[in-house]
């Protein structure tokens, strides 16, 4: 397995779910390492996965995400951005972490799809062409966007000052403009 391949694709996957950690940090009203510590887990657990599955299907030969990945993710993206947006009209009541399980689960797939999609050309990008080689990728992948992911969502929260509204609007237009740059630029 070539190491620096699997560490850039690594940094590059984890690059979209450290900027929504990032989002979801600036969300929450008060910090609870364990709200971190849960988004981190499922970014990084989700790029894993899709990672898994990518390559599942290219072992196989399939090619049925080919060319989608981007619009699935542009999709899902820009609907939690708008959510985020029409939900910062008003302040949030919970005095809590306002990011839900719910909504963590979909930022996971949404920023773990390009994962699914380069989990296809694993064996060729980083010479994960056995199963062995296949783990040590994907635990180097799951890792990185673990630690990204955490650090985002401090990074998010510690710059989070007075109301929540001005934290989702940005987090909304960061999210849309995700999306945008996921459609465009694939």
């Amino acid at each position: 397995m070539d190491m620096v391949s699997a560490l850039a694709v690594s940094f590059s996957l984890a690059a979209d779910a450290m900027a929504v950690a990032v989002c979801c940090g600036m969300k929450c009203r008060r910090f609870y390492r364990k709200t971190a510590l849960l988004t981190a887990l499922m970014f990084g657990f989700f790029q894993m996965l899709m990672s898994v599955l990518g390559w599942s299907i290219g072992k196989v030969g399939l090619r049925m995400i080919e060319g989608k990945e981007s619009i699935v993710s542009f999709v899902l993206l820009l609907l939690l951005g708008l959510k985020m947006l029409w939900e910062s009209r008003k302040e949030p009541t919970a005095p809590l972490a306002v990011v839900g399980t719910g909504e963590l689960l979909l930022f996971s797939i949404a920023t773990s799809m390009d994962a699914l999609a380069l989990g296809t050309v694993l064996p060729m990008t980083v010479g994960a062409d056995t199963p062995l080689s296949l783990l040590w990728a994907i635990l180097l992948i799951g890792g990185v966007t673990f630690l990204l992911s955490f650090g985002g969502f401090c990074f998010g929260h510690r710059f989070q000052h007075g109301s929540a509204r001005p934290a989702a609007f940005v987090g909304g237009c960061l999210l849309i403009l995700l999306a945008f740059k996921t459609l465009l630029l694939g």
